[in-house]
């Protein structure tokens, strides 16, 4: 009787022991495939990130500074061209908490964050200026270009145009016209309309501001 019974104890600890070495193995498995995984996953996430930051990327305008419109345009397939190695699995690209490019399902894997800022414009902004009350216009910084519109009244030569002090529109004979003129994007500029005291007419300026954000840009993939 007394065999029988350490017969059935050694039976079940064998069985017990078979089952935490099944259990121990399948672990080990998974942790090393989740170890051969994340190298790929942490190099996939880290070249996009810098693909997409890059002063030579199609979505910026100079290193870590994003064009709003063209992020906007960014696609699946766009995104494979630009940086192959984020085909390495489940992808999303993110501005802070919103998706801007996803496929599969990323539910883990690798995330890279870099910090960048955000250029957008926003709608079309209009000065009218009448030349017998003022002369100059100011367009505030930011703003790398705008549209000068000049309409001389009776008698009134208007010769110049002045951005801050650099000459941006003459004409010695009087100007009557729309032009686009180049400002100093890092400063507010002046523009001056060279007129006589009694000058009439009217001067319009257009320009569209520019919206910075700073955000962060998240690269997550899950091989």
């Amino acid at each position: 009787m007394r065999g029988q019974t350490n017969l059935f104890a050694l039976v079940v600890a064998l069985v017990l022991l078979t089952g935490a070495t099944v259990v121990g193995v399948s672990l080990a498995d998974a942790a090393l495939a989740g170890a051969d995984r994340e190298p790929i996953e942490r190099h996939a996430a880290a070249a996009t990130a810098d693909r997409l930051t890059a002063a030579d990327s199609p979505v910026t305008t100079r290193a870590n500074v994003l064009n709003a419109s063209r992020v906007a345009a960014l696609n699946a397939s766009r995104l494979r061209e630009l940086a192959p190695t984020a085909g390495a699995g489940d992808v999303r690209v993110a501005l802070d908490d919103r998706t801007v490019v996803e496929w599969g399902a990323p539910g883990g894997g690798w995330t890279v964050r870099r910090s960048v800022v955000v250029r957008s414009r926003a709608e079309p902004r209009l000065i009218r200026a009448n030349l017998s009350r003022r002369s100059t216009v100011t367009v505030p910084g930011g703003v790398g270009r705008a549209t000068v519109t000049l309409d001389p009244g009776p008698n009134t030569t208007l010769r110049s145009v002045r951005a801050n002090d650099r000459v941006v529109l003459h004409d010695g004979g009087g100007l009557n016209t729309t032009a686009t003129v180049h400002l100093d994007r890092y400063e507010p500029t002046t523009l001056r309309v060279d007129a006589g005291a009694n000058a009439t007419g009217r001067v319009a300026v257009t320009y569209r501001p520019r919206i910075v954000d700073d955000r962060v840009l998240t690269v997550t993939v899950d091989a």
